[in-house]
């Protein structure tokens, strides 16, 4: 499995989506007394709620991650991930920050 890990800067890097759906989720009293009233019902579906400005805005964080075009020689190290554009640096900054991004 490691030869096939793409490197950035060195280092094997992934997003971990169970830190997302944490990050993005909304807990509140009231919507827990919801959740109560909703599994007293016969169906017992209990309804995921998000917070919607964190998820669009690690979504576009994301995207930006993974719409990069830059080309990175790795060769370069540093002196390359220096080079990438202010909004990948940023948004891999973030994410990284949050725990969204993971090291190996």
């Amino acid at each position: 499995m490691d030869d096939i890990l793409l490197d950035i800067g060195g280092k094997e890097f992934y997003f971990d989506i169970d830190a997302m759906s944490e990050a993005i989720r909304f807990d509140d009293d009231a919507i827990k007394q919801t959740k109560e009233e909703i599994s007293n019902t016969a169906d017992n579906i209990i309804p995921t709620t998000i917070d919607v400005t964190k998820f669009e805005m690690y979504r576009d964080l994301m995207g930006t991650l993974l719409n990069c075009n830059e080309i990175i020689d790795d060769k370069m190290g540093i002196m390359a991930l220096n080079s990438l554009p202010i909004p990948f640096k940023l948004s891999f900054n973030t994410l990284l920050m949050k725990g969204i991004i993971k090291e190996l």
